[in-house]
């Protein structure tokens, strides 16, 4: 995977100095650090040794960095139809989902993603150049919430909430605080949360 990315980026691309930018898709998932704290930028990610998983993301991101590219760091996808609302409300009712109901979960929407994409580049390498951002709507829930919001709408409305199956000391999750990266790219949300997006669209 990292190697796919080097490759990409020297044969598809000329480098900051014509002007042009690079910018890779990499995942929060990068991050370590202490269960249920919140994470920026500059937040330590795991480590590829001890992590191979999450290390693969990590390693990637260093050969567009180390080329002058820049990373951005995606907070869980959505849409209306994909996400991990529609796979527990349509497949979980009677299995359950893995995981604690309070455990924390960033979301960003597809359409957010393209943008914050298209905004990485039009910043130029000037501003971009070896730079990791963290992309979300800045409105983290928990997975019952999800399940709760997915509820309010009429797509969903007919299924029932699935019992969560994750013990009170089970992993919490992590907060994304993506403010520095939102005022760099000059860029916002269209949908400042999912529950937001999922009431609108009923």
């Amino acid at each position: 995977y990292p190697s796919a990315v080097k490759e990409a980026a020297t044969q598809l691309w000329s480098g900051p100095d014509s002007g042009g930018s690079f910018v890779f898709t990499s995942s929060g998932g990068v991050y370590e650090g202490v269960d249920g704290e919140t994470v920026n930028e500059a937040s330590p990610t795991s480590d590829p040794e001890t992590n191979p998983r999450s290390g693969r993301m990590v390693n990637a991101e260093r050969e567009a960095i180390a080329l002058g590219g820049c990373a951005l760091r995606l907070a869980g996808l959505y849409t209306l139809e994909r996400g991990a609302h529609n796979y527990w409300l349509e497949k979980c009712a009677e299995t359950g989902i893995q995981g604690r109901e309070d455990g924390i979960v960033n979301l960003l929407h597809y359409d957010d993603a393209a943008s914050a994409c298209l905004a990485g580049l039009k910043v130029g390498p000037g501003v971009n150049s070896k730079q990791r951002y963290l992309i979300s709507d800045g409105n983290p829930t928990t997975r019952r919430g999800i399940c709760e919001s997915g509820l309010k709408n009429s797509k969903y409305a007919h299924f029932t909430m699935p019992p969560f199956l994750g013990k009170a000391d089970g992993m919490k999750g992590k907060v994304y605080d993506g403010t520095k990266s939102n005022e760099a790219l000059q860029w916002k949300p269209t949908h400042s949360s999912f529950d937001e997006f999922m009431s609108r669209t009923s």
